[in-house]
């Protein structure tokens, strides 16, 4: 009997060890899965502003054993193949469509898509045969507000101010500082140059989309022909895995027929002017060299057009008028003919002081009338499910850039460049757009832009003097230091390229520059203002022309003949007066002696001194050869620091000058700007 009780107390206790060993795995893995709820979603950040359109989901499906789902607002999240089925815009969900299901062994990211401007919510459902765990909601903000900026616009401003879920700045690299701290980035491949090329090979983001070319159906942007832009695209944005957003075209009509060429594709043929260019095989369709060399040009491999490989297309709208019905007629026009979601990039209203389209700041009618007009957009916008995303381009208060002439567009200011102060547009702007329920930045109280106390210079030209008085207004900032420079344009006769050549003066505020020296010529004279930081935060300029020539007067030294006989004359007419002639100066080749990357972007060089300089001429640009991007700057020291750089290789050279003559460029220098 002892061993029967004994044995049956042996079993029992195995059974509860067996048993409580069971409890205590199935304690622990409740305990784990509940840390799993409250922590499933990590992207989007509890409460963030995000970008409409595509969103990218990141979540933990690290517990072996489950699948998962992702849904949005509750609501699973059908995908065609790899397309998600946009309800949004109104696609249906058909026969085929699928949820995505995700175990451990899969990535943990996945996208799902709304324009709808309000709260939303991710959850993940981790399913285990019958055992269903739901996750925490992750609350998050949708909005399609963002801004243009270029980095010479403002410094001083913040991004989230204004409660703009993203921006883009013509370029691949976000600013990475105050200015679009936790505001997304999103890169442009902004033309075919080599730096845009190299800056998509280079491309570091965390961004969902890639903008594709800007304004390339004109001059004065990326000029592409839609040929050459589809061949760069394939090569560079094609390969890419995010969202691709069509080239922006200038065309404002929404009926772009560059885009729908690079969309569509076209006949093409070789010009048979200009062989080694591409063109329209309708113009020269007579032409035995264009038949030979026709082409249809359909975007990608495998006779598909490009169009399958684009997400969303592009609205560029500026008008010398404020006309809401002309902007709402063309983002129907793009949707209409493409079916895809529309990006407004730019919308824009240019203006000329004293004309009927008059749009300077210090109107107040006019600042009225476009707040007007800006209200009514946001709302428009926002209403539209198959607009994604829309910016505004803000003109300077004074409307000065060196982008165009338009000097009346001042009422669309945002903020000044310069201070950073924030307008009554700007703060509008920042009120409206916004999901409910979205507790963004509040700048209602933020100290305003005063018209009176805007940062500002001026540049008086007197010929009697033949003088320029320079003076500025420093507004709101703390200025630490200033630099004024006169530059000219010249043709550099040893690369025929249009470089420019800049002088410094050392003038005060209120001060004038004896231009006595300077050749008769157009001429741009600026002023640049430094914080104590020594960042630029102010540089303007405006051009004179000064007419007078030159004046000197060669130095002639006479004497009387010698005579032997008779009384020496009190006035003797000279015959052979000797005129003073001096040889012209030779001047040695120059020689850089260090050029070096330091902070900021720049770079500092010195070179060893020439005999006979007066000054020397600096030059610098993208190539060997100095004609991409090349600029030159003239100083009468033997070093100095080139700043406002890129993140590229730079080449460099110097060479002595004294008055019309000039040395021997030196050696070319190249350094990298890393930093």
């Amino acid at each position: 009997m002892k061993f029967m009780k004994k044995a049956v107390s042996l079993l029992l206790a195995l059974a509860l060890v067996i048993v409580g060993n069971g409890f205590v795995s199935k304690v622990k893995a409740e305990s784990g899965m509940e840390n799993w709820k409250a922590n499933a979603v990590i992207t989007p950040a509890e409460g963030r502003l995000v970008g409409a359109g595509y969103i990218k989901v990141e979540f933990d499906n690290s517990v072996s054993g489950y699948t998962y789902k992702v849904l949005l607002d509750n609501k699973p999240v059908y995908w065609n193949g790899d397309d998600i089925v946009r309800t949004d815009i109104g696609e249906t969900v058909t026969e085929g469509s699928k949820e995505k299901t995700f175990t451990s062994s899969d990535e943990g990211v996945t996208e799902v898509y709304t324009t709808t401007i309000s709260k939303h919510t991710i959850t993940v459902v981790a399913t285990n045969g019958s055992e269903t765990i739901t996750s925490q909601p992750r609350e998050f903000y949708v909005s399609k507000k963002g801004m243009a900026l270029g980095g010479d616009m403002s410094k001083k401003i913040a991004l989230s101010d204004l409660n703009c879920s993203w921006y883009y700045n013509w370029a691949t690299e976000a600013f990475n500082n105050n200015l679009d701290k936790n505001v997304e980035h999103i890169p442009m491949m902004w033309g075919a140059g080599d730096d845009s090329k190299e800056g998509v090979e280079n491309l570091d983001t965390t961004a969902d989309y890639i903008l594709g070319f800007n304004e390339p159906d004109i001059d004065s942007q990326a000029n592409m022909f839609f040929s050459e832009a589809i061949e760069v695209w394939n090569e560079y944005i094609a390969p890419l895995s995010l969202r691709k957003v069509a080239p922006a075209p200038a065309a404002p009509g929404g009926d772009s027929g560059w885009l729908k060429d690079f969309m569509n594709g076209n006949e093409i043929c070789k010009n048979p002017f200009h062989p080694e260019q591409w063109d329209y095989f309708s113009k020269f369709s007579d032409n035995e060299f264009a038949q030979q060399t026709r082409q249809s040009v359909k975007g990608v491999m495998n006779d598909d057009s490009i169009d399958n490989d684009v997400d969303a297309v592009v609205l560029h709208f500026y008008m010398p008028f404020m006309n809401f019905e002309m902007l709402d007629n063309a983002v129907n026009t793009l949707w209409n003919l493409y079916h895809k979601p529309v990006w407004i990039t730019e919308i824009g209203v240019f203006g000329v002081k004293g004309a009927q389209n008059d749009y300077s700041y210090e109107l107040p009618e006019q600042r009225q009338a476009m707040a007007d007009y800006v209200t009514r957009i946001v709302e428009r916008l926002d209403s539209y499910p198959f607009v994604e995303r829309y910016c505004m381009f803000a003109y300077d208060v004074d409307s000065a850039n060196e982008i165009d002439n338009f000097n009346g567009s001042g009422a669309t200011a945002m903020f000044e460049y310069a201070s950073g102060r924030y307008t009554d547009l700007g703060k509008l702007y920042s009120r409206i757009g916004n999901p409910e329920g979205y507790e963004g930045t509040n700048i209602q109280n933020y100290p305003g832009f005063e018209w009176e106390d805007r940062v500002r210079s001026q540049f008086d030209y007197d010929p009697a003097t033949d003088s320029v008085k320079v003076t500025w207004h420093e507004g709101p900032l703390d200025i630490a230091s200033h630099k004024v420079v006169i530059e000219k344009k010249v043709i550099d006769p040893s690369t025929q390229e249009e470089t420019t050549v800049e002088e410094e003066y050392d003038v005060e505020n209120g001060g004038s520059i004896d231009v006595s020296n300077l050749e008769a010529g157009k001429y741009m004279c600026k002023v640049l203002l430094y914080d104590s930081e020594g960042t630029e935060v102010f540089n303007k300029q405006k051009s004179f022309v000064k007419s007078k020539e030159i004046t000197t007067t060669a130095q002639v030294t006479t004497k009387a003949p010698e005579t032997t006989v008779g009384p020496v004359a009190t006035t003797v007419a000279p015959t052979n007066p000797a005129v003073e002639t001096k040889a012209p100066v030779k001047l040695a080749k120059a020689k850089i002696k260090s050029a070096k990357n330091v902070k900021k972007k720049s770079v500092k060089l010195s070179w060893k001194a020439v005999t006979g300089a007066k000054s020397y001429q600096l030059q610098y640009a993208l190539n060997k050869k100095f004609t991409k991007k090349a600029k030159s700057k003239t100083v009468k020291k033997t070093s100095f620091k080139v700043t406002k750089l890129s993140k590229k290789k730079y080449f460099f050279r110097v060479r002595a000058i004294c008055d019309s003559v000039k040395g021997a460029w030196s050696g070319v220098k190249t350094v990298k700007v890393k930093k």
